[in-house]
Parts: C-alpha cells; structure tokens; sequence
C-alpha cells in the first residue's frame, strides 16, 4: 500500500524543481541559495527515493532530466543576466546537455528512439550536474572563486558530453549491425 503512494513521490520532486526553475528567474536575489539548495536537495531525494523504493521509470528519468536542465538553464541565464558571469560560458558549462539534445533531435530523425532511450544516466552526468550546482553555489557564497568553479563545470560537462557520445555511437553501430545480421 505505502508503495503506491511513494512512487508518485520522485515525479513530484521532479515537477517541484521545474516550478522552482519557473520562478528563478522572477525571485529576489536573496532567495536564490535557497532556490539552488531546495533544487539540489529535490534531484538528490527524487533519485534516492526512486532507487530506494524501486519505483524508476523512463519517465520519471525523463522528467527528472528535463527539470535538472531547466533548472541549470533558468539561474544560467539569471546569472548572466545579473551579471554573475559571462554568457559566452553558457555552451561550455551546458556541453552535456547540447549533446545529449543533439542527440535526441538525431535519434528521432532516424527512428532510432530505442538507441536514445537505452542511454541512462551516468556517473559523468552526475558529476556535470554537480559541477553546475557547485558552480551556482560558489556565484553566490564565493564569489572570488567563481573561475575555479567555471573550470570545473566546464571540464565535467565537456567529460560527459564525450562519455555520453561515445555511448550513443555504440548504441548505434549495435543497431547497424544488428540490422545487418536480419535475415
């Protein structure tokens, strides 16, 4: 019984940082920690919760997926527009998030959506998000060090936009070859 109601608890997570990201943007400076930290709190829970429970989905994978990028997106482009940082850093820090949309757009151009949806997350993925949400807190707690924390989001995206593309192409020679062995 307790079960039916904990899987609905990861998506509402999810759907809460999306209404997070919606409000950004439009908040005072001073709520943007804890913005940042109630964003980054609800991805660690909603996945926690999933594994935890054994409530995963593809769906609430996506859904996750999509409110961490809109999220990273919103205070991103807050940020630059605050005046935080360059915006000429935004396709670096989102090097991950470009590629695995390019690839997205690609997978459906060929019909080849199963090959896109085989790729769940990775370390590298974690690891870019975490850069991005270090990056954020170090914008608003220690601003001193924001080109450290530049570099570093940068690099754990570039990582994953590799990792990531590099397990895309294997999915697809997989599905070429698999093709070319059908009788």
């Amino acid at each position: 019984m307790m079960k039916s109601y904990i899987r609905f608890v990861p998506n509402a997570l999810s759907t809460g940082r999306i209404f997070l990201a919606c409000i950004f943007p439009f908040s005072p400076e001073s709520l943007w920690l804890w913005l940042v930290l109630g964003s980054g709190f609800s991805d660690v829970l909603d996945g926690w919760v999933a594994r935890r429970w054994q409530v995963q989905s593809w769906q609430g994978g996506l859904l996750d997926a999509v409110a961490d990028k809109l999220f990273i997106l919103c205070a991103l482009i807050t940020f630059v527009s605050a005046g935080k940082f360059s915006g000429w850093w935004i396709p670096a820090l989102l090097a991950r998030d470009l590629l695995v949309a390019f690839t997205a757009i690609y997978a459906l151009s060929i019909r080849s959506w199963e090959s896109f949806k085989k790729m769940e997350a990775r370390w590298s993925g974690k690891a870019a998000t975490f850069g991005q949400f270090f990056l954020f807190l170090v914008v608003l707690l220690f601003p001193d060090g924001i080109w450290f924390a530049l570099g570093c989001a940068s690099l754990l995206s570039g990582v994953a936009a590799g990792d990531y593309g590099r397990l895309f192409l294997q999915e697809l020679r997989l599905r070429a070859e698999e093709k070319a062995s059908a009788p």
